[in-house]
């Protein structure tokens, strides 16, 4: 019984990779990931080995076993979104970071970035980043925090982040 599964999560990983290789090529067939070695898996692989140059078998040997994991893991790589970055400052000492009149640098910069952008959705007037965060910045945040419900402070808390950054994400996925 135990040998049985085992095969099932190989020939699963087969068809997982094969189906994730078939994505890039448009004539090839999806094939199911079910554990079951039917012949349309057999089928899949065979199309793999021919383009491959590998011995037409339709079975997986040491060979084609390396070359359709590289293969893959380049497709995986290449294919996958890239990493988000987690930007705002976590407070490892207790109590939570908040952005303030007179603080500069990379999270400065990103705030006002984000509030340039989301100015399509709110309209803020001819907003020109400085690099600091001074009285317009906050005078914006606080119009950006009384519009989504949030405590007016005019400045950038963990709360104030996160809704800017996911108003920021919606923006990007609707102009896919």
């Amino acid at each position: 019984m135990a040998e049985n599964i085992f095969e099932r999560d190989a020939i699963r990983n087969i068809q997982r990779y094969l189906r994730q290789l078939s994505l890039e090529n448009d004539s090839a067939v999806t094939i199911p990931v079910d554990g079951i070695w039917a012949e349309q898996t057999r089928r899949a692989l065979m199309r793999f080995q021919r383009a491959e140059g590998l011995p037409v078998t339709g079975t997986v040997d040491r060979d084609t076993w390396a070359i359709l994991k590289q293969k893959y893991d380049e497709s995986v790589a290449l294919n996958s979104p890239p990493l988000k970055l987690d930007l705002f400052p976590r407070n490892i000492y207790g109590g939570e970071y908040e952005m303030t009149l007179g603080e500069s640098g990379f999270l400065v910069d990103t705030v006002q970035y984000l509030l340039g952008e989301l100015s399509r959705l709110y309209g803020f007037p001819d907003y020109t980043p400085s690099g600091t965060y001074d009285e317009k910045t906050e005078e914006l945040v606080r119009d950006f925090q009384k519009k989504n419900g949030i405590e007016v402070t005019g400045r950038v808390g963990r709360e104030t982040w996160d809704a800017m950054a996911a108003q920021h994400n919606l923006l990007l996925e609707s102009e896919e």
